[in-house]
């Protein structure tokens, strides 16, 4: 039940070239297209390819950075076939607001230095202007990486994709609709929202819808949505004998409600809190933990406790493929150096190892109300824990992330989903380093490694980005 990653990235190609070699060495332009070929085959399996004329001249150069300024590409890749002079990039990349990477690369892994002639060397050097690309670049203040290897090499692929797919889900991520329904959790000093940050981030405010029009919503269901719903949820969950049908009928009404709100306003993802003083008001929050982890599977993660920023992780996650499993930290085992993360609640039934289970919780510590509660396991394996913070961020945001191991061993039985994770640090060192970054308490678990998505992500996002 694991999510998979749902962009198309959108990849500009610059391929370049020296004139001066084309008529001196006969055939020599012509292999470096039949593997500029090559190279378009093994993009398009990663996304859209987006490329120009072969750049060859400074003038050619000039085009190119107007076509590719009305392309609306994700990011710029930069091939060059042999040495290629520095004017190749320049006039492209200087008005390009988008992630560089130069493709420092090759169709073969080695060549046969005692018989190759002047053609065959000049199309294997490419590397010889990478420096002069790359002192170019950090003269604009243009940031950028390098990426090595030979076709065969799967890492260079692997390193190639994660960039594509971070900067897409940036484009993506700036254009995004994010709301606070209610309020946060009284006296949460970490919950609180600077929203001219996300206007910087996103050109937007927050959303805010009113808590009535859940309510009001609530109260338009009709019997076919929520029985349909209901089955929906035994479809989705095993369901144990705490939980009778008026249980299930309440959860159903309310995650008919909630996505009708939710699809109003197109919400991409939302932090939500109230307390109520009527009874109603009150379960429609208590009670909205299998609606609201129906919608982070769908792709809309909710917050409970008005956690706007955590949602805006879990979405980040979702983008890149690891689905996105709200978490705080529940304790420490020091015996087995081993970290127990959960949260109660919504979370995300996509990242689930089998089927999720419900049961019904009398109370739900720190909070009023009462109604079912959600526990699953994780499948063991890398995950990466990531936490989108306001402090110590510049003017915008921050990503403290790491990457752990989920490990399989003793967990709660408490009706929430909890799991074991070992970190690349001993406790005692990743918590001080952890805390020294000015974090929120709670953070998204991702399914997999997405550390270098997730650097080229906030790259393109312009966030500072911390790994633990």
């Amino acid at each position: 039940m694991f999510v998979k990653p749902h962009l198309i990235p959108r990849i500009g190609l610059l391929s370049t070239g020296h004139k001066m070699y084309w008529n001196q060495f006969p055939g020599l332009k012509e292999m470096g297209m039949r593997m500029h070929d090559k190279l378009i085959d093994k993009l398009s399996r990663i996304g859209e390819v987006v490329t120009c004329e072969l750049v060859d001249t400074k003038e050619k150069a000039i085009e190119a950075g107007r076509f590719f300024l009305k392309q609306d590409i994700d990011l710029l890749l930069i091939f060059p076939f042999g040495y290629t002079t520095g004017m190749c990039v320049v006039p492209v990349v200087k008005n390009l607001n988008v992630p560089l990477r130069i493709i420092n690369a090759h169709e073969d892994e080695v060549y046969d230095y005692k018989t190759a002639d002047t053609a065959i060397y000049l199309h294997h050097e490419g590397v010889c202007c990478i420096p002069e690309y790359a002192g170019a670049l950090v003269e604009l203040g243009k940031k950028f990486r390098v990426r090595t290897g030979h076709f065969g090499d799967k890492r260079l692929w692997d390193e190639i994709a994660s960039d594509c797919l971070g900067a897409a889900a940036a484009m993506r991520f700036k254009n995004m609709n994010f709301a606070v329904i209610g309020e946060t959790y009284t006296n949460m000093t970490d919950m609180p929202t600077d929203e001219h940050r996300l206007m910087k981030t996103t050109g937007n405010l927050l959303i805010r819808p009113e808590v009535e029009e859940i309510e009001e919503a609530y109260k338009r269901v009709t019997d076919g949505q929520c029985e349909d719903m209901v089955r929906q949820f035994r479809a989705m969950y095993e369901v144990d004998q705490t939980v009778t049908d008026e249980h299930m009928r309440w959860s159903a009404k309310i995650a008919v409600a909630f996505e009708e709100v939710i699809n109003k306003y197109d919400i991409n993802a939302f932090g939500y809190y109230w307390w109520g003083e009527k009874e109603l008001i009150t379960q429609l929050r208590a009670q909205s933990a299998l609606a609201v982890s129906r919608l982070a599977a769908m792709g809309r993660p909710g917050v409970t406790e008005g956690d706007v920023k955590t949602a805006m992780s879990m979405k980040i996650l979702d983008l890149l493929g690891g689905g996105g499993m709200f978490i705080e930290f529940f304790s420490m085992d020091f015996k087995n150096d081993i970290l127990l993360v959960g949260h109660d609640g919504p979370s995300n039934i996509a990242v689930a190892e089998g089927k999720p289970r419900l049961q019904h919780l009398e109370v739900h510590h720190g909070k009023t109300g009462s109604g079912l509660g959600i526990d699953y396991e994780i499948k063991e394996g890398p995950v990466t824990l990531v936490n989108l913070t306001q402090f110590d961020a510049g003017d915008t945001f921050k990503i403290v992330y790491t990457i752990g191991k989920t490990e399989q061993g003793d967990i709660l039985n408490i009706g929430n989903p909890n799991c074991r994770i070992r970190l690349q640090k001993p406790l005692h060192q990743f918590m001080d380093d952890w805390c020294q970054q000015g974090p929120s308490h709670h953070l998204a678990l991702g399914i997999g490694d997405h550390s270098d998505a997730l650097n080229t992500f906030a790259e393109a996002m312009k966030f500072r980005i911390v790994r633990i």
